[in-house]
């Protein structure tokens, strides 16, 4: 991936980074993170309509440039 990620972007990487994380269903930084190839859903969509999500290889990739491999 090019470049630094917005501040915004990276804590929402940094949070699944810890393992899967549920986020509403229209989140935006999330759907724009999945649309980069960062974050991908698991699982089903709650009754609240939250779904969880998982950092992907790429993620992990990013979060070590964005920090200069202090993941």
């Amino acid at each position: 991936m090019k470049g630094k990620l917005r501040p915004s972007l990276h804590y929402r990487l940094m949070l699944p980074a810890r393992g899967p994380r549920p986020y509403a269903e229209g989140f935006q930084d999330i759907l724009r993170l999945m649309k980069m190839g960062l974050v991908e859903p698991i699982g089903a969509i709650s009754a609240e309509g939250s779904r969880e999500w998982a950092i992907t290889d790429a993620d992990r990739i990013a979060l070590q440039d964005h920090t200069d491999g202090k993941v």
